[in-house]
């Protein structure tokens, strides 16, 4: 297995990354905590599209779509130092909120008792992991992928919007299909650190895309990452998938990955994409 990038820069790129976040959205648990949403919003605010709305995407084309800015303090762009991760113990919050100063009645406790929550229930699973540091995370995308496999990671972008607003945005192209057989998407946990909760996709199927919008009010161009379930028949039959898409139990849906969120896929000999339509 060749990384794309050496070890330092492919570092270097994920703490920068992380300068300005969007919203995470996180497939498993995507709109899960999603609930309170007012009924008026349309799906495609939150970025909620039909596999069929997707496809059909042309250039012109008005989204109204809001990206926010993530909070840092929140999610913070660095992993704790290997040096610390074993002085450190992940599991034991009661040390780590002495540590860091902050009281776990708090907001921001509540998130990250949360996410200590999250990890300890998927402790142990093949499929899940909860990362905290990169060297986990290559791991277990590499153990996903198989040996003597390329890979490298994408992620949605917008440069230049510093400023969460809510504004139409036009399409500035047809999605183009980013082709990988596997994929090992990754979202951040907001905790002390960078945490990522990172899957794989082998119990249902999925297809990614790169969608490019511009911003009609404030001209920031922005390339998402939309990712499409084509199954939907794992989730709870009260979704808030199916009530603002208003499909049915089964149905395909998609949805876009906010900066921060990252999915690995696998290398390509041609490089590029396909157009989808």
């Amino acid at each position: 297995m060749v990384l794309r990038y050496t070890y330092p820069v492919l570092l270097c790129i994920l703490i920068l990354m992380h300068g300005r976040w969007g919203y995470a959205v996180k497939d498993e648990i995507f709109l899960e905590n999603e609930t309170k949403i007012s009924h008026h919003i349309r799906s495609a605010e939150v970025g909620l599209f039909t596999m069929d709305e997707l496809l059909n995407f042309h250039v012109g084309q008005k989204l109204p779509i809001f990206f926010p800015i993530r909070n840092l303090s929140l999610y913070p762009p660095f992993f704790l130092p290997p040096k610390y991760q074993n002085i450190i113990p992940f599991i034991k919050p009661a040390a780590m909120f002495n540590l860091f100063k902050v009281p776990p009645s708090s907001p921001k406790g509540k998130a990250f008792l949360g996410t200590l929550y999250s990890c300890d229930s998927i402790n142990g699973e093949t499929t899940k992991i909860c990362a905290t540091s990169l060297d986990s995370m290559l791991g277990f995308v590499k153990k996903a992928f198989g040996p003597d496999v390329d890979f490298k990671f994408i992620t949605t972008t917008h440069p230049t919007l510093t400023t969460p607003v809510f504004q139409n945005y036009t399409v500035l192209g047809p999605p183009l299909e980013i082709v990988s057989v596997k994929k090992v998407p990754c979202h951040p946990f907001p905790f002390f650190y960078a945490v990522y909760f990172c899957h794989t996709d082998l119990n249902y199927e999925t297809r990614a895309f790169r969608l490019r919008l511009v911003g009609d009010g404030s001209e920031d161009e922005v390339e998402a990452v939309v990712v499409c379930h084509l199954d939907s028949k794992n989730l709870s039959s009260d979704h808030l998938v199916f009530r603002m898409l208003g499909v049915e139990k089964g149905s395909s849906y998609c949805h876009v990955f906010r900066q921060g969120d990252i999915v690995w896929i696998q290398q390509q000999t041609s490089g590029g994409g396909v157009s989808a339509v």
